[in-house]
């Protein structure tokens, strides 16, 4: 057989520019953001929660230690969403970054003469 056959060999072609778009940053920083405001909240929600069932055992407040209990099971079960949520945002961030550093111009001074 030939040594022709096949493909043609490949040229050395720098390869293209990758640019992401702003709406794929905008995407990224709330990717990134929202779980861990969510996680704040809930987190900040069920304390809250928990101490106005503490204060005042009187008056029936103990369905506000349950909803705390509920909040703070809840954030249990969506940690798997946030985590994930969250990884993707910070690569993706962490992309933008990389490719905007590798592509950005540096400033050059004028020379004294």
């Amino acid at each position: 057989m030939s040594e022709s056959v096949g493909y043609p060999p490949r040229r050395n072609v720098p390869a293209a520019r990758r640019v992401h778009s702003r709406t794929y940053r905008v995407s990224a920083r709330v990717l990134l953001w929202t779980p861990i405001a969510l996680t704040v909240a809930g987190v900040v929600l069920g304390l809250g929660l928990f101490a106005a069932a503490d204060a005042d055992p009187t008056h029936n407040s103990s369905a506000l230690g349950y909803l705390g209990l509920v909040v703070w099971g809840a954030l249990a079960v969506l940690s798997p969403v946030l985590l994930g949520s969250f990884i993707a945002g910070l690569v993706m961030q962490l992309r933008s970054r990389r490719d905007a550093a590798r592509h950005r111009v540096p400033l050059r001074r004028p020379t004294q003469p």
